[in-house]
C-alpha cells in the first residue's frame, strides 16, 4: 500500500469524504492551525531567530507549492498556480519576505479563508491517507491560514473595512478572468488530465454537485459566502482595537 506513496494514486473509499473520519481529522487540524499562532506568536516575534525563522517558513512554504505541482506534472497532469490557494501561497511568500501590512490585507483573507475552507469544506481528488497528496493537502493549508494569523496576533497587523471591500473587489475582478482562463485550457486541451476548474468556479465541484443543480445558483452562492465570510473574518478579528507598533527586518 505505502509502496505508492509518491504516486498518483486514487482510492476514494481511504480518502476524505465529507462527515467521515477523515473530515473531522481536517477539521482537527484546521482548529490546530488557527490556536497555535495565536498561542504562540510572540515567543517567535521575540525571538533573536524570528527573521530565520521566517525564511525557513518561506522555504517550506515554496517547496510544498513546488512539490504540488511537480507531482502533477510528473504523472501527466497539467497543473499551474492559479487556485485561491496557490494565490495565497505567493500573498504568503511576498508577505514573509516584506513584511509588509498592505499585502498582509489581501493575505489575510486569502490565507485564513481559503485554507481554512479547504480544510472544513475538502476537496482531495480522492487521494488517500497512503499517499503524499493527502499530506500535503493539510500541511500546505494549515501553513497558510498560520503565517497571516502570525503577523495578525505577533505584530498586530489589522485589516481594515476599506481593505476588506477592496479585496473582494479584486475577488469579483479576478474571478471572470480564471473562468475564462479555464475554458481556454478547456479549449485547447481534450486531454482530462488538464485542471480546468480553478477557483472551482467554471464547474460545479462533485462533491457539491447535488446542492446545486443551477451553475448561476452555484457562483452566485459563492460569492455571496465569499463576501459573507470575509465581513465576519473582519468583525472577528477587529473585536479588539489594537494598533500596530512594532516591526521588524
Amino acid at each position: 500500500m505505502w509502496e505508492n506513496f509518491f504516486g498518483y494514486v486514487i482510492d476514494h473509499e481511504n480518502s476524505v469524504q465529507l462527515f467521515k473520519f477523515h473530515h473531522y481529522l481536517l477539521i482537527g487540524f484546521a482548529l490546530l492551525a488557527v490556536f497555535l499562532p495565536l498561542q504562540f506568536s510572540h515567543k517567535i516575534f521575540n525571538s533573536k531567530h524570528e527573521k530565520r525563522i521566517r525564511n525557513i517558513v518561506f522555504i517550506w512554504l515554496l517547496v510544498l507549492e513546488i512539490i504540488y505541482h511537480l507531482h502533477n506534472w510528473y504523472n501527466g497532469r497539467f497543473s499551474v498556480p492559479l487556485h485561491i490557494c496557490s494565490f495565497a501561497v505567493i500573498m504568503n511568500l511576498a508577505l514573509l519576505k516584506t513584511n509588509s501590512q498592505r499585502v498582509f490585507e489581501y493575505v489575510f483573507f486569502f490565507g485564513v479563508l481559503g485554507g481554512i475552507v479547504a480544510l472544513l469544506v475538502p476537496f482531495s481528488y480522492g487521494f488517500p491517507y497512503y499517499n503524499i497528496r493527502y499530506h500535503h493537502f493539510i500541511l500546505i493549508h494549515m501553513t497558510i491560514i498560520i503565517i497571516p494569523l502570525y503577523y495578525y496576533r505577533a505584530y498586530r497587523f489589522r485589516v481594515t473595512l476599506r481593505a476588506t471591500y477592496k479585496t473582494f473587489i479584486m475577488v469579483l475582478l479576478v474571478a471572470p478572468v480564471i473562468y475564462n482562463l479555464n475554458l481556454l485550457l478547456a479549449t485547447f486541451s481534450k486531454d482530462p488530465a488538464v485542471e480546468a476548474n480553478y477557483w472551482f468556479i467554471t464547474h460545479i465541484p462533485e462533491h457539491v454537485e447535488m446542492i446545486f443543480g443551477n451553475h448561476v445558483l452555484y457562483v452566485g452562492v459563492l460569492l455571496s459566502l465569499i463576501y459573507v465570510s470575509q465581513m465576519i473574518l473582519y468583525k472577528v478579528s477587529n473585536r479588539k482595537s489594537e494598533v500596530f507598533h512594532e516591526t521588524k527586518d
